[in-house]
């Protein structure tokens, strides 16, 4: 597309009006955002309860409508997940390292953690970082370019270690995952007593 910048915004603005269809989708988002704004005031649960599941019936009706599409989109999100885990290219290995080093961080410099919670987070952020230190230095050891992910994925070692240091990154995010939702709960339910 060669759109100037105007065009785009131009594009943009009379975008929902271009069919009733998108008239009507704006309108009912706007109903939805001015309900849940007046209830933020009145903070009644009908309100609450009603947009919810005017929210779940709108998007229902439109997974029904496009239930083939989604599937399709769904079924691609999936196998793009999967290969970014099984064979990920090394700006996504490099992301997860340094996600991994700043729960790290985070995990050494929170005073109100668990000691058990911190203990885990140590265990498995060292080895996930570990294990990226160990497929640096077999990528130098082995002369292998790191922008060639055919290249990385030729050595055994080398596809060994990224594929472990998944699954150890993919544990340790459910884990803090798991603890946060079970800790906010548990914050609730004492709070509430």
């Amino acid at each position: 597309m060669d759109l100037s910048i105007i065009d785009q915004l131009i594009t943009f603005i009379t975008l929902p009006f271009q069919s009733f269809l998108t008239i009507e989708i704006l309108l009912i988002f706007l109903l939805i955002l001015i309900f849940l704004i007046y209830n933020e005031k009145r903070q009644n649960k009908k309100v609450k309860y009603a947009i919810t599941a005017l929210i779940i019936f709108f998007f229902s009706l439109l997974a029904f409508y496009f239930s083939e599409d989604i599937v399709t989109v769904l079924s691609e999100i999936v196998k793009t997940i999967m290969r970014c885990f099984y064979f990920p290219n090394i700006v996504f290995y490099i992301l997860t390292a340094i996600i991994s080093l700043v729960i790290l961080i985070y995990t050494i410099l929170k005073n109100n953690l668990t000691k058990l919670n911190k203990i885990i987070t140590y265990i498995f952020t060292l080895i996930h970082l570990y294990l990226f230190t160990n497929f640096i230095s077999l990528a130098i050891i082995n002369n292998t370019s790191l922008t060639n992910t055919a290249n990385i994925y030729q050595h055994d070692n080398m596809f060994i270690i990224v594929l472990f240091s998944q699954i150890i990154f993919i544990i340790l995010i459910l884990y803090k995952v798991i603890y946060h939702f079970c800790y906010i709960r548990h914050s609730k339910l004492k709070n509430t007593k």
